[in-house]
């Protein structure tokens, strides 16, 4: 009896048994994949790190061939149990082209993300491996390619770049896209092309090659380590703490699968809001047939049994197809949050994804039984009297339209029945503002990477364009070449009737000390070069004037125990050199550490250790316009604007965000469609009988229609305005730390105005207004005769 029931059931609410069978299998295939990517994702850069056998320490220095003093001090170094050198050199955009491309014919032309560097296959340290996590296996001829340089250039498995250095010229087939561990984040500039050992060997002693050692080394003794290191003053790219810097280099990869975990968790919370009005609203609903079935004798236990088997015929279908979707969509969404790191996905995981399914026909079950505990309470006459003993002692009506007489009637309603039914359309409520929220959070992570004035958190100020010469490299042992590139930049473009200055940032590798000379840590120095005087922002004190002077970040003051007005020492080759802090900022360069000095400062050129790109502002013109003054004056050179700069320097994280923001919209928008239509669907059934009255007493199916669509749009607007402001609220909460942890200390999150505040909106009201206008169309069905069916 119960299973013939229970199929007439069935094919009675189509629509309401659809609707929650999707959600269902969502909460099913969300949770499950959920879980299984916070097992792959927890441990999955400690993981990596462990495969690709990330040494405890390692330095980049350029090599002029004749000695190697960094060597030679790793050699005979009992502090360290195992080091080792790869040699390999640095190529400019000029020694690398594109000779054949399937996505793009025309793409010949080859751009550096940041620093090029080529090496032969890693046998010890370092490994990298191709996209499924496999070692890397190359033959003669072919050519590996970390992920972010192949995207950058839209180059793929099976196209070739020909690379020229001196006399030597070779074309590679790139035969595998791979991730690195050390140098694949997209925080970290340096990148690195693997070819065979043999391949490499021929480029050995060319004319004009920028030769580079990495150094790796993993310690016997860390601390006495660090400080005969310290104590050499070696002249230095980079000087990194393998393990611990390493792991903060892939803060932006892992801000993308914390974003992404967190819309799982929300849709979840949606779909079990949803699972637990539909349950309420069923058992509501057939009060009759629940009064009948306890007149004729059945008792309580048979009467929950029989929703219990609806449910869990429901519930079983819905998470069965949700276990097997959960699969896929796990990876999808693990390989768009996790694009640079090798993961574990190891099959004990498949035992969560069976949990996660049990645990979803758990819950459904138990707010189905839960719901059900008041039956008890229910006798057959009130149950045929829908829950009701034929008294009303409270008026339903908390807004008087008396009060109100320029109000439209059904607007009157519509509010009215908002007011007198809160439970009702909180539930609503509350998924309209979780999606606002889904879609705001991240949205505030965007906006404010793509904000002009994000790039003073980046060590750098804001200007008209920036420029990549290509030549970054060159500048680091020519201070004359930089001096002369931005002169001829000024001089071409007051050729062209501009008036332009420019400028750049010079870095450099300097040890610091406070007191303790043999306590010395090497920090990266930012010096500002070019004809013009920019400020740049600072959080408290003031910018270095005097050459004696600088402004340190927070985190570095932090960690050195030192404040404005405090001293700290250079140790170089020429001794010593003191210099006052006068204040302190921010930068999301480097992990947050760093200092900036005068331009007035005279630091020693042996320890420079790159530059940034070469900034122009150019008078009476805006960004949008300059930028495309400067790619026509200057065809050869790479220009940009703030955000594209950012986008270069952060490996196309912006990008990423982007298209995350495309899926979580139309995630969204589905969800409010969705429930738009089990709620109205719902609510309408049992509105039939006032419908129909309404009808009767003169009100048009117009007026209906509208009545029941400004109800949905009444509380989707309210929980737009909930969203938004939870959302700003919470924004600092939640994205905020994350900023912190690159730097950011002080970060003040941008939220875009037209996205947030007018086409997400109205995207939300669209949708659901669409979804709400179609289910008001069953207004017309309703006969004047249903009026018999209230009570």
């Amino acid at each position: 009896m119960f299973f013939r029931i229970l199929k007439k059931d069935l094919k009675r609410k189509k629509t309401m048994n659809a609707i929650l069978l999707i959600f269902i299998l969502l909460a099913t295939m969300f949770l499950s994949s959920s879980a299984d990517n916070l097992i792959a994702v927890n441990g999955a850069i400690d993981h990596f790190m462990e495969l690709s056998k990330v040494p405890d320490f390692f330095t980049i220095a350029l090599s002029d061939g004749a000695t190697d003093e960094i060597g030679d001090f790793l050699e005979d170094n009992i502090s360290i149990s195992e080091f080792e050198v790869i040699k390999g050199f640095t190529l400019l955009n000029e020694d690398v082209s594109i000779t054949a491309c399937q996505s793009d014919t025309d793409n010949t032309r080859y751009k550096r993300t940041n620093t090029l560097f080529i090496q032969a296959v890693p046998e010890n340290f370092m490994k990298v491996f191709d996209m499924d996590g496999n070692a890397l296996s190359l033959q003669p001829g072919e050519i590996a390619f970390p992920k972010l340089e192949a995207d950058n250039n839209h180059l793929q498995v099976g196209d070739k770049v020909l690379i020229q250095v001196g006399e030597v010229t070779q074309e590679f087939t790139i035969a595998v896209i791979v991730k690195d561990a050390v140098f694949g984040s997209s925080m970290m500039g340096f990148k690195r092309l693997i070819i065979l050992p043999e391949d490499l060997a021929k480029f050995e002693n060319q004319q004009g090659i920028i030769c580079t050692k990495i150094y790796t080394v993993t310690y016997q003794d860390k601390d006495t380590f660090k400080k005969e290191w310290q104590r050499q003053n070696f002249n230095v790219i980079s000087s990194i703490e393998g393990p611990s810097t390493i792991r903060m280099c892939y803060i932006m990869d892992m801000l993308i699968a914390a974003i992404l975990i967190i819309v799982s968790v929300c849709l979840i919370m949606i779909a079990f809001l949803v699972l637990r009005f539909t349950i309420v609203f069923t058992l509501q609903e057939d009060y009759k047939e629940i009064g009948i079935m306890k007149a004729i004798g059945i008792r309580d236990i048979g009467i929950k049994g029989l929703y219990l088997v609806k449910y869990l015929v429901l519930s079983i279908a819905g998470a069965a197809i949700g276990f097997v979707l959960g699969f896929p969509f796990g990876k999808i969404l693990l390989e768009k949050a996790i694009v640079n790191i090798v993961v574990d996905r190891a099959e004990q995981n498949f035992p969560v994804n069976i949990f996660c399914t049990l645990l979803v026909i758990l819950i459904v079950l138990s707010f189905c039984y839960l719901s059900t505990n008041k039956l008890k309470k229910i006798s057959a006459m009130e149950a045929i009297r829908s829950g009701s003993n034929g008294e009303r002692y409270k008026a339903k009506n908390r807004f008087k339209l008396w009060k109100r007489p320029r109000m439209k009637p059904y607007l009157y309603m519509a509010v009215n029945d908002i007011l007198s039914s809160l439970r009702r359309f909180g539930i609503l409520f509350v998924t309209f503002c979780l999606g606002t929220m889904l879609i705001l959070l991240p949205l505030s992570a965007a906006s404010t990477l793509k904000d002009d004035n994000i790039i003073s958190s980046f060590s750098m100020c804001p200007s008209d364009a920036y420029i990549d010469t290509a030549r970054g490299e060159l500048y680091i042992t020519d201070y004359e070449l930089l001096l002369q590139d931005l002169t001829d930049i000024e001089e071409t473009l007051a050729a062209n009737g501009l008036s332009a200055k420019t400028g750049a940032d010079m870095g450099y590798m300097l040890p610091c000390y406070t007191e303790n000379p043999e306590e010395s840590v090497s920090y990266y120095v930012l010096q500002a070069v070019g004809s013009w005087e920019r400020s740049y922002s600072v959080l408290s004190g003031r910018e270095p004037e005097l050459a004696n002077e600088l402004m340190l970040t927070e985190l570095t003051a932090k960690e050195l125990g030192v404040g404005i007005g405090d001293t700290v020492h250079f140790a170089t080759t020429n001794g010593a050199e003191e210099f006052i802090i006068t204040g302190t900022f921010q930068s999301m360069m480097n992990m947050g550490q760093g200092y900036r000095v005068s331009r007035a400062a005279k630091l020693n050129m042996e320890y420079a250790a790159g530059t940034f790109y070469l900034q122009v502002e150019i008078e009476d013109m805006d960004s949008e316009e300059a930028c495309e003054r400067l790619k026509e004056i200057f065809p050869d050179y790479r220009v940009m604007d703030a955000a594209g700069c950012l986008d270069s320097m952060i490996g196309g994280v912006i990008s990423q965000l982007d298209t995350m923001m495309t899926s979580i919209v139309g995630i969204v928008l589905v969800i409010n469609s969705l429930i738009t239509i089990l709620m109205m669907k719902t609510i309408m059934t049992e509105e039939h009988g006032t419908i129909a009255l309404l009808k009767s007493i003169g009100f048009s199916s117009a007026a209906l229609r509208a009545w029941q669509i400004a109800r949905v749009l009444i509380v989707l607007v309210t929980a737009i305005l909930a969203g938004t402001l939870l959302s700003n609220l919470l924004a600092p909460v939640f994205i905020g730390p994350i900023f912190a942890m690159m730097g950011g200390t002080s970060m003040e999150l941008v939220t875009g105005t037209f996205e947030a505040y007018i086409l997400y909106p109205l995207l939300l009201l669209a949708a659901t207004g669409i979804s709400a206008a179609f289910c008001a169309g069953g207004v017309r069905r309703v006969d004047v005769k249903e009026v018999n069916q209230m009570e």
